[in-house]
């Protein structure tokens, strides 16, 4: 078997402990880096986290103004809140209801009457014909 003339001129000088020391050196590396490996994804999502820390803090600091605006709306205050108005129709519709019971009974009373008043039109009818 010949060896290569690119293989001759890569290892021209090199001895055979030099090419003994560098393929100890090459798995060292290797080794070295699948141990670390795990470390350094964790430093590089590390890095990845700090990068977008600024725009992560302008969204929290956006949140946080939408959640004000909510709770201003969400909670009374004297009158301007969602929740002050929702008040004011609740006490107005209460209101209307108690009026609508009203009208409903004197509707029914009238009714009444009403009914009372055609029987005794049909009573006088009837005696005018008998």
């Amino acid at each position: 078997m010949t060896v290569p003339d690119w293989l001759k001129f890569l290892l021209a000088d090199t001895s055979a402990l030099q090419l003994v020391f560098w393929a100890v050196a090459i798995v060292a590396l290797i080794t070295a880096l699948v141990r670390l490996w795990p470390f350094l994804k964790n430093a590089v999502q590390i890095v990845d986290a700090l990068v977008q820390l600024p725009a992560l803090a302008k969204r929290v600091t956006a949140m946080q103004g939408q959640i004000d605006s909510i709770h201003h709306e969400t909670h009374t205050n004297n009158g301007s809140s969602i929740k002050d108005a929702l008040g004011r129709v609740e006490e107005g519709v209460s209101g209307l209801h108690g009026r609508m019971d009203d009208v409903d009974r004197q509707l029914t009373s009238l009714a009444r009457e009403d009914e009372a008043l055609w029987r005794e039109i049909e009573n006088t009818n009837d005696q005018e014909n008998s």
